[in-house]
Parts: structure tokens; C-alpha cells; sequence
């Protein structure tokens, strides 16, 4: 179903409407939440409410507001690139009256009074393909949002996800005349700092006994160098294409747990993700842990798959 048909449906009976995204937000998670914000002001001549974590990266393409005391019963609740609900930037946006998921992950948790789950590159491209298919006005900055998140989310289209159909929606996206080049700039930017933590997270690299690399980012080096959870992702990228070494991931310490963010080229990593309460994509996944010691069991489980 077109998303925007269960919108039409809906938007009228609420007083109050708010999009959310999830907790460590990326750059498909604020594109999709501020790309429809800026599609039902168009169209519909509705202000949203969106909510999402903090995120300088992406603060280019709009404003948002920081979840807190946010009383949201009684409300319409767009969930945006959300698989399952406890990893919500608020998960007291269940106490709405309707909650419309739409997502692009791996069916976990169909939480939603209405549930829009397609397997796509991003969440950017459902809502863009849903505007061009509805005949919606899409603006510039709706525009730039979608496709920051489609570009982002899809390893600047170079990821398995992609289809012709993505490529179809971004050319659809590019026809308002939106400069690329510049804002992708800033989303692709790192300063100096994040490149001096880089050269030590190749130092700190390592690899199991059948071939996975991984890499641990203790709270001392984060505070060394000042980083956001976001900016500590960034030593993904080490790890990223290297010959005959598939299968990696990043450990990061993270308010008191260990942030794990799997990655693969081929090898399907969600179920081990799962097994340790996480979750994604087939080939890009994640998980939190209780402790560093429980970082063996993760690699032994990778190492299983190899």
C-alpha cells in the first residue's frame, strides 16, 4: 500500500503528528524522517513534530526536536527506518493512537497499527518511490533529504540493496535541480581529528584465527579524541574491501555496554546480530552487548560462518 494513502487516511483525525527516527540516528534515519516532514508540509499543509537523537552530520538538511518529556497519547506517530520498537529514539511513542511503521529491514517487529516493511536499498527510497508513484510536489530540501539517506544508506549506491528501480527514484530526485555535489560533501566530510582517530583504529585492527577482522574502540580512546557514537563508526571504513577478508566488525564502548555494528560483503550476518538481541540488514547489522567479555562469544559465532 502507498504510504501516502494510509497519510491521507489518517493525518485529518490528529491534532498532533510526529516522525520519529531511531536511536543513533544515520543518514537514511534523519533523510527519511525530514524528507516526509517536508513532503506533508507541501502536500498537505501540516507541521510535524519530527524527533530524533542529535546528529551535527546531517544538521544541514533541518531541524528537529530532541526526544524527552513528549507526551504523544492521542497522536498520529510516523516510525521511520525502525525495525523493531526498543530501538526507537522514544519508545513511549507506542502510547499514540495510531503508529505507521515504514521501514526497510528485515521483518522483526510489526509493531504499527499500519506496517509499510519493503526490502529496499533505504527507507528514503519507499517514501520517495511512494511520492513519485502518488504525483506529490517534491521539493528541494525534501528532495536533498531522500537523497542524502538513499546515497548514504546505499554506499553511495554501490551496496547489494540497489535496483534499478533506486536508481529510477534518485534520477526522479535529481529532476528538482538539488546540487549533489555540495551537500553530499558535507555528509561524506570528516575532520582532522576524526582522520587522527582512523590511523589508530588500523593499528588497533585485528583478525580470528579464520579470517574475521574486527576492531574494539574502549571509552579512552572515544574521549581522547572526542568522538560521537557516530563518528566511531567511522572505523568501519578500515575494515571495509579488504581481499579475502569478507566479514568484519566494530566493537565500541557505549553508554556502559559494547556497541557491535557487523558487517559483510556476501555473507549474511543479521542471524548472529539477533542471536545477541540486535538486528538489520542481511549484510549490515547490529547489536549492544552487556560487556567487553562478551566480545570471544560474537567472534566465535562470526568465525562459525566462515
Amino acid at each position: 500500500m502507498n504510504i501516502f494513502d494510509i497519510i491521507d487516511k489518517e493525518i485529518t483525525r490528529f491534532d498532533r503528528v510526529y516522525i520519529l527516527g531511531h536511536i543513533q540516528p544515520d543518514g537514511d534515519c534523519i533523510g527519511s524522517s525530514l524528507g516526509l516532514y517536508y513532503l506533508i508540509k507541501e502536500n498537505y499543509g501540516r507541521e510535524c513534530i519530527v524527533v530524533n537523537e542529535e546528529i551535527e552530520k546531517y544538521s544541514y538538511l533541518g531541524s528537529w526536536t530532541l526526544p524527552g518529556s513528549i507526551d504523544y497519547s492521542g497522536s498520529l506517530v510516523i516510525q521511520v527506518d525502525n525495525s523493531v520498537r526498543n530501538r526507537s529514539c522514544d519508545c513511549s511513542f507506542m502510547d499514540a493512537s495510531v503508529v505507521i511503521k515504514i521501514d526497510h529491514h528485515i521483518v522483526i517487529d510489526s509493531y504499527g497499527t499500519y506496517n509499510e516493511e519493503r526490502m529496499t536499498s533505504s527507507c528514503c527510497e519507499i517514501i520517495a518511490s511512494d511520492a513519485v508513484e502518488k504525483g506529490l510536489k517534491i521539493t528541494q530540501d525534501a528532495a536533498t533529504c531522500l537523497y542524502t539517506g538513499m546515497s548514504t544508506d546505499s554506499g553511495n549506491f554501490m551496496y547489494s540493496g540497489v535496483s534499478s528501480s533506486t536508481l529510477f527514484i534518485a534520477s526522479k530526485l535529481l529532476e528538482t535541480k538539488i546540487d549533489v555535489s555540495k551537500f553530499l560533501s558535507k555528509a561524506y566530510e570528516r575532520n582532522l581529528n576524526t582522520v587522527k582517530f582512523i590511523a589508530e583504529a588500523y593499528n588497533r585492527m585485528k583478525v580470528t584465527e579464520k579470517g574475521v577482522l574486527w576492531i574494539y574502540i574502549p571509552q579512552e580512546i572515544e574521549d581522547k579524541y572526542s568522538l560521537s557514537p557516530d563518528m566511531v563508526s567511522e572505523a568501519l571504513s578500515c575494515m571495509r574491501n579488504i581481499k579475502e577478508h569478507p566479514l568484519y566488525v566494530l566493537f565500541s564502548d557505549l553508554f556502559g555496554k559494547i556497541r557491535v555494528e557487523f558487517r559483510s560483503q556476501g555473507i549474511a550476518v543479521n542471524e548472529v546480530a539477533s542471536s545477541f538481541g540486535g538486528g538489520g540488514h542481511k549484510f549490515a547489522s547490529g547489536a549492544r552487548l552487556k560487556s567487553a567479555e562478551e566480545i570471544p562469544l560474537v567472534l566465535d559465532a562470526l568465525d562459525r560462518l566462515l
